[in-house]
């Protein structure tokens, strides 16, 4: 039973995302068994070398490692702790490799309840959307024990470029999430530039070609500026907080000769205020950075002391 169990995986969810990345552990080689309570779904796999499972039950008893990729945290809940869920039914020795965008907290639930039947789980968001799917270069971002992300691994090369291990069960979810909360401010911050820009009468396309040109489109901050100064605690001037103080003041001062709104240039300035009225505007800019670690008492770079 053994030996037949561990020669098929299962895939719960094809859906947008999951459909592409089942499509690639197919062309990878992987015997796949799929679920989808969307027959259309389902209905893409019917004549190809995978097979389709006519109910959860029957998935879990035929697969040693389980792939799910749902909508959110309440899917994962009913497919994995509802009444004919997988847990109820699960072997020992089975994997659970969740890549829906969840809850964390969520996700140790249901961590909890597999160990308890002595399966184990891990969870594993992706980043790259469909199309990083359908070309196998998605970035996966896990969280598990080590032991069960090498159970996964060569699963998850079939369609990942990258596949970083962040940490204890909850992690991948959680760097997940802020991932997604990164990239969706960033848009509302470029939101604001553009209309700025319209305003103070610069065509939008060719003010998006300047920003992609520009630091901010290379991926400079994230890249080269935090890792050398935030990280390390290392402050000495490469752009001094004065200097950026003045340019985005100039900025929001823009904004409002030309009358667009700006919420969130306005409390950037404002936090670049508060950290210049410590004495701090000689120092690199990014020590702004150390404001919402007070807040949040934490302690993310190396220093011993911001000023």
């Amino acid at each position: 039973m053994v030996s037949r169990r561990r020669s098929r995986v299962g895939f719960v969810g094809v859906g947008k995302l999951g459909r592409p990345m089942a499509q690639r552990l197919m062309q990878a080689g992987h015997n796949l068994l799929v679920y989808d309570t969307d027959v259309a779904a389902r209905s893409v796999f019917s004549e190809t070398r995978a097979m389709v499972a006519t109910s959860l039950p029957q998935l879990v008893s035929e697969c040693d490692i389980v792939c799910l990729c749902l909508p959110g945290p309440v899917e994962v809940e009913q497919v994995m702790l509802g009444g004919d869920g997988i847990v109820s039914v699960v072997q020992s020795g089975t994997l659970v490799v969740d890549h829906t965008t969840n809850s964390p907290t969520v996700v140790r639930l249901v961590g909890e309840q597999l160990r308890l039947r002595g399966a184990a789980l891990v969870d594993a968001p992706v980043s790259g959307g469909v199309e990083g799917a359908a070309a196998g270069t998605l970035t996966t971002l896990i969280g598990g024990e080590p032991d069960h992300v090498e159970r996964a691994r060569p699963l998850l090369e079939a369609f990942s470029a990258a596949i970083v291990h962040v940490g204890p069960l909850g992690a991948g979810t959680v760097a997940k999430l802020m991932n997604n909360l990164a990239a969706f401010s960033l848009d509302q911050v470029i939101g604001e530039c553009l209309t700025i820009g319209v305003k103070a009468g610069i065509d939008p396309d060719r003010l998006l070609e300047a920003l992609q040109q520009a630091a901010i489109g290379k991926g400079g901050n994230l890249h080269v500026r935090l890792p050398d100064t935030f990280m390390k605690g290392d402050f000495e001037p490469r752009f001094t907080l004065s200097g950026a103080h003045k340019d985005v003041r100039l900025a929001v001062g823009l904004a409002e000769e030309v009358g667009v709104p700006v919420r969130i240039a306005r409390t950037v300035l404002g936090e670049m205020e508060t950290a210049l009225s410590r004495g701090l505007g000689d120092r690199d800019a990014s020590i702004v950075l150390t404001l919402q670690e007070e807040r949040a008492g934490v302690h993310i770079s190396s220093r011993t002391d911001a000023t």
